[in-house]
């Protein structure tokens, strides 16, 4: 299954028909078919990153939110609450959602509510919900989102109303996508680290490796059990600790790149995209660029997972080539997003933080407001 595109009404602060594609809209190079774009089937492709880039306040964790529910919905097929869906707009959160799956095109139409009866008021229920299909042939590539030809697949059962249809469909539960949150304490959980860590790679090599990414002087960790460790460092010297133990002995870039790089190696070994909400929160400049690379090298990537990220440090976005995978979130009346490509015409092979930098999309701190601080210091 991958997304290739959601549109959404009343979600939050966000504009009527706020839609975000993961599908190319530029012209396709030689060279962005190898790093830029994931092929999914015969000529068609989507992104392998995609960057959201605004000021502070214009709306980018609300677009990343608004894809972990997605997520939510096409891996467990539930939303667990409904406190976070319904902040600042109590209306029926309105989905459209197109998505590739087995060779065939698929739209899937929903409206989530919370019901008012329920014990707890945070269920979200499922309604009004429509699922149409199209088998995919190379000729519908520029017609992705022509909806004419599609016929309306039925549910095999009736499902609880807080469980989507598309169980039915993917029927089984599945890590489709990781929402990363821009707070550090999700990656506290080592345990939960290291489970994943032994589901995918039952050696751990994988853990010694990446120790020594963020603390040169640690050879490795092992998990006596869920709130022992035995610290090795390259001196030959260990200790065992416990889970805070580890906490206040680690240095916070250690332990949130411990924990973040888990989802980094369930995401492309699994072919989960991941999500990260501020990514120059987690870690240096280097280790940003090299976890944007990972993505894009497809001996590594090689089950076509995303990279979807927010960021305030726009140099990154000059490793793009492409910029119809760039996003630029703004908020007047409502949160809106503008494609670097479709709304700019942007050529790919200018520096995009150049143009960042000189306000070419709006998105500077006001110089105003600016002055006025300065004037209140004074």
């Amino acid at each position: 299954m991958k997304l290739l595109r959601v549109v959404a009404n009343n979600f939050k602060l966000c504009e009527e028909n706020f839609t975000i594609s993961f599908v190319p809209t530029g012209n396709k190079t030689a060279a962005d078919k190898e790093f830029e774009l994931q092929k999914i089937d015969d000529d068609l492709y989507v992104f392998s990153t995609v960057g959201i880039i605004g000021k502070n306040a214009s709306g980018k964790t609300m677009v990343v939110e608004l894809l972990s529910i997605i997520y939510d919905i096409f891996s467990n097929y539930r939303i667990n609450s409904s406190k976070n869906i319904f902040k600042f707009i109590d209306k029926q959160l309105n989905l459209d959602i197109t998505f590739y799956h087995e060779g065939s095109i698929y739209r899937y139409l929903t409206d989530l509510y919370k019901n008012a009866n329920s014990m707890d008021n945070t269920s979200v229920f499922f309604k009004n919900e429509k699922l149409y299909k199209r088998e995919y042939k190379k000729a519908h590539v520029r017609e992705l989102f022509n909806y004419e030809k599609f016929e309306e697949v039925k549910p095999e059962v009736k499902l609880p109303e807080d469980t989507s249809m598309i169980y039915s469909l993917l029927k089984d539960i599945s890590l489709r996508g990781i929402y990363c949150s821009s707070d550090d304490y999700i990656y506290r959980d080592y345990a939960q680290a290291f489970n994943v860590y032994k589901l995918l790679d039952n050696n751990l090599k994988v853990i010694t490796s990446l120790l020594k990414m963020f603390d040169e002087h640690l050879d490795n960790i092992k998990m006596i059990n869920e709130n022992k460790y035995r610290i090795i460092y390259t001196n030959k010297t260990s200790k065992e600790v416990s889970n805070s133990e580890l906490y206040e002995i680690l240095s916070s870039g250690t332990t949130k790149g411990f924990g973040l790089f888990m989802f980094v190696v369930y995401s492309l070994r699994t072919g989960s995209d991941l999500i990260i909400d501020e990514i120059e929160n987690h870690f240096h400049k280097t280790l940003v660029e090299n976890l944007v690379n990972l993505y894009k090298d497809k001996s590594v990537n090689k089950k076509n997972a995303t990279l979807i990220f927010t960021t305030h440090y726009c140099e990154i976005l000059d490793l793009f080539s492409r910029s119809d995978n760039i996003y630029i979130s703004k908020y007047d009346d409502a949160i809106k997003l503008e494609n670097m490509h479709t709304n700019y015409k942007f050529r790919s092979e200018l520096s995009k933080s150049n143009k960042f930098y000189s306000n070419e999309f709006n998105t500077n701190v006001s110089y105003d407001a600016l002055m006025d601080f300065k004037k209140e210091l004074m």
